[in-house]
């Protein structure tokens, strides 16, 4: 069994992707080498992933909320779907109430958006 690694809410997402059977997720996946760019959970063999948005609410950090940053993220999600990669994205209580890993069951149900 892998062991769940990063913040709070990728364990959280990782502990939901075990107990539902999803085993070939990677965590803080890189799939830019170049860039280093990650995705904090993906299933890199149908190419798809959650990245989870707890930084924009966290004025304290700024993790996500600077303009730099912000263009740093459209690069990175531009350059995913550029990529063939599906990505959704959710917020820590999205994680916590279940819809993100919903989202990702779905999502890798499908094959074509």
């Amino acid at each position: 069994m892998k062991l769940p690694k990063g913040n709070a809410m990728e364990q959280v997402l990782a502990m939901q992707c075990i107990a539902d059977g999803i085993t070939s997720f990677e965590q803080n996946y890189v799939f830019d080498s170049k860039r280093k760019f990650e995705i904090d959970l993906a299933v890199p063999d149908q190419r798809c992933g959650i990245e989870i948005q707890g930084g924009v609410w966290n004025s304290k950090t700024g993790a996500h909320g600077s303009p730099i940053k912000i263009l740093r993220d459209m690069e990175k999600s531009n350059l995913l779907v550029l990529s063939g990669w599906r990505v959704l994205r959710y917020t820590p209580s999205q994680v916590n109430n279940g819809e993100a890993i919903e989202g990702l069951k779905a999502l890798l149900i499908r094959k074509i958006l």
